[in-house]
């Protein structure tokens, strides 16, 4: 037994029922290999034991972010991408200003990309037109891209670096808005966004995509994560990932769900004998974001200035799905008969009937015992959906940020305040018996197992509203969503998730104990350390 670790000293909160507050945890070889009675853990490890006395510190299995976007997350944020989300550039004017002052300082030809147009936040927005934004920069590629990620707005130079024009077929899956001449107009959305967006990353050379890349990491174990998924993955991201692990880099494990826009992609069967990066499954959209208006709705959105003019939504808009319904279908279907698990985002309650006929379908057809499907964010699932959905067990991941960042707008100005209510119903799908995955969808939001729980257990909007008191989960409940239970979710719970015998070494510590403080101040508490296979990667 090499390179053994003993912590004792403080709170250990292991999320397995058969030992949840032992004395002491003994770790080796990257692995957990006792936990109990510190005396008896002491007698059992080698006499080169490093121990750790927490003094006082909260030890638990290291967070799991369950659905998230770490290259996508290092492409997007970090120069020369220009910051303008209403977090820190709070009004539209301001952000207009903030893209002329940076056209004033660049080269011609200079590919210029700035993230976080927000029609709910920004309150004076408006949609920036091709014509528009060629006014600001004709002599270089232009991008806006909204803080949801699914949009993009395109000057005339972005449009020719990105080679659409007039004659650009609108691949399935995407938006490309148009003139009656079929000139675009300044707005794509979708699949063809997130295309788009690669030739300026690729413009601006792999060097840069490292060094994010390699901060991105950083970020993560910072914030006590220990695992995450790449959810929008595609075969050129690997080399980043087996760069960060050739030098050494803290990578967190990372569970891969290959982006499926046809039904004919091939996808890799990657694995890994220390559980650092494979391919975990397939993802899928089968619509878009409530926050431009393209998820499909059985009641529509409400109608006022911010959807019918800074949304650009017609009065009784239900929206609609991304795919025809015959192609998303052919493309489940043929994923799931390769035998991948299969993780479908799905946001409004019309989508997700359309998708759970489906997933019914699949299984009277090909059973499968353990096929776990995964619906992804469930922003407006009904309670009747979620009861069908666990039936066929088919797990909830919720993307509970929305109710932190969007809280406000989503009940005033999208849905208002019945549907805000049960808006993410992560408590309902708890008291039917789901076990559930929280996720923050980095870059879309910062990625904090903390912060998830916070949102979990108080729903608080920025404005300090409440949007749902029922729908809060208790603080336990909240904790295994982001560890043992997201550890389910992607088909690892025998590894990682909780502090138990045989499972990897992936630890955080915390100055202050979970369980114990206020609700509203789970994110104050400082993150002291993290390991990560057995290794400290952070703190301490």
């Amino acid at each position: 037994m090499t390179n053994s670790t003993l912590f004792f000293g403080g709170p250990i909160i292991t999320v397995d029922p058969d030992c949840p507050a032992p004395e002491a945890v003994l770790i080796a070889d990257g692995r957990i290999i006792a936990v109990g009675d510190l005396t008896r853990l002491r007698r059992q490890a080698c006499a080169s034991v490093v121990e750790v006395d927490l003094a006082g510190k909260t030890l638990l299995p290291g967070f799991i972010e369950a659905h998230s976007h770490p290259v996508w997350a290092a492409k997007t944020r970090g120069a020369p991408v220009v910051d303008v989300r209403a977090e820190t550039v709070p009004t539209y004017a301001a952000l207009i200003a903030k893209i002329k002052r940076r056209v004033a300082v660049a080269k011609p030809g200079e590919y210029l990309l700035f993230f976080g147009l927000d029609a709910q936040l920004h309150p004076d927005m408006e949609a920036p037109t091709r014509d528009f934004l060629d006014a600001l920069a004709p002599d270089n590629p232009l991008g806006v891209q909204t803080s949801n990620c699914h949009g993009l707005f395109l000057n005339s130079a972005g449009f020719a670096a990105c080679g659409i024009d007039e004659t650009t077929p609108t691949p399935t899956g995407s938006v490309i808005e148009r003139d009656a001449n079929g000139r675009p107009t300044g707005k794509i959305a979708e699949a063809i966004t997130w295309s788009a967006l690669e030739t300026f990353y690729t413009a601006w050379g792999e060097s840069r995509l490292a060094a994010e890349v390699e901060a991105q990491i950083h970020d993560f174990v910072r914030n006590g994560i220990t695992t995450v998924t790449e959810h929008l993955y595609l075969p050129f991201y690997k080399a980043s990932y087996l760069a960060a692990l050739k030098h050494g880099l803290p990578l967190p494990r990372v569970a891969c769900y290959q982006q499926a826009t046809s039904p004919d992609m091939s996808v890799e069967r990657m694995t890994d004998p220390d559980d650092r990066l494979w391919m975990a499954g397939v993802k899928i959209h089968a619509d878009g974001s409530p926050f431009i208006g393209n998820i499909w709705l059985t009641q529509p959105y409400l109608a006022n200035n911010i959807t019918l003019d800074r949304m650009s939504l017609k009065p009784g808009h239900t929206g609609g799905t991304n795919y025809p319904q015959e192609y998303f279908e052919c493309m489940v279907r043929e994923y799931f008969a390769q035998g991948w698990q299969m993780t479908v985002h799905t946001q409004g309650d019309r989508t997700i009937d359309m998708v759970l006929d489906l997933i019914e379908a699949i299984l009277q057809e090909t059973p499968r015992e353990d096929h776990r499907f995964r619906l992804e964010h469930c922003a407006l699932m009904r309670s009747d959906q979620i009861t069908r959905a666990h039936a066929m067990g088919v797990q909830c991941s919720f993307f509970i940020n929305h109710i932190t960042y969007w809280g406000a707008p989503i009940e005033d100005a999208l849905f208002g305040p019945e549907r805000a209510a049960h808006y993410m119903p992560a408590g309902t799908a708890v008291a039917k018996g789901m076990r559930i995955s929280l996720h923050a969808d980095t870059p879309m939001t910062d990625a904090s197992g903390l912060a998830l729980m916070q949102a979990a257990c108080t729903r608080r909007a920025g404005d300090g509203r409440c949007l749902g008191e029922s729908e809060c989960l208790d603080v336990e409940t909240a904790l295994s969503s982001v560890t043992i239970d997201a550890a389910f979710h992607i088909g690892m719970e025998d590894k990682i998730g909780s502090i138990s015998v045989g499972k990897h070494a992936d630890l955080v510590v915390l100055e202050g104990n979970p369980l114990t403080v206020a609700l509203d101040q789970l994110t104050a508490i400082p993150v002291a350390a993290t390991w990560l296979a057995g290794e400290q990667v952070h703190g301490l």
